[in-house]
């Protein structure tokens, strides 16, 4: 999810879209395995680094990795 989330950097990403690069399948409308897998990472995340807040919520859009990414060479 994180690699899914860190290719994709400052894009909203919806739930259908975040199920098919991860898992490979399409959503059930009442499908909320994309919210608890966010609200995992999204502690852990925060216990690496506390207020961090790197993954924000899009209302009616999805989620989105708010920090800048750049590749490593």
């Amino acid at each position: 999810m994180l690699a899914c989330l860190v290719q994709r950097p400052r894009r909203v990403l919806t739930r259908d879209q975040i199920l098919d690069w991860t898992r490979g399948r399409s959503a059930d409308p009442f499908d909320r395995t994309v919210d608890m897998l966010i609200s995992r990472l999204r502690r852990k995340l925060d216990a690496a680094s506390p207020g961090s807040n790197l993954i924000a919520t899009v209302r009616n859009g999805g989620y989105l990795l708010t920090a800048r990414v750049r590749p490593v060479a």
